[in-house]
């Protein structure tokens, strides 16, 4: 793996391993958050080591995914705009108490995030 797909991937288990305890720990906003960024940085990850080009300044997962040339059917096409989404929500307090009160309120992001950080960390490491 190239030395700056490494550095974004290493970021990317980092934020993975956080949301865990966050979520353990019934921080659901914060473990939402960390999720949201795992999977942004394990796509910045992949468009390093195979675009051969710096991924976007963004943190919209759905521009990510096009960029990295990936196709969201592979895995039943999961929200990935709602997990943009969250990367706002969670910031602000008002939006934070609307979206993540709850287990499951933030349940369904985890998932999507889970499962997109998956896809993407396989088709990463298989290559």
């Amino acid at each position: 793996m190239k030395d700056e797909a490494k550095l974004w991937f290493d970021l990317a288990r980092e934020d993975e391993e956080s949301a865990k305890l966050l979520w353990e720990n019934h921080r659901y906003g914060l473990a939402v958050f960390l999720h949201q960024q795992a999977v942004e940085k394990i796509l910045k990850s992949y468009i390093v080591e195979f675009k051969n080009q710096a991924p976007a300044k963004t943190h919209r997962i759905e521009v990510l995914i096009e960029d990295a040339g990936l196709d969201p059917a592979e895995i039943k096409s999961p929200d990935a705009l709602e997990l943009s989404k969250a990367y706002i929500r969670v910031r602000y307090p008002d939006l934070n108490k609307q979206y993540f009160r709850s287990r499951d309120q933030a349940q369904p992001l985890v998932n999507i995030a889970e499962t997109i950080y998956l896809w993407v960390k396989t088709k990463l490491t298989s290559h």
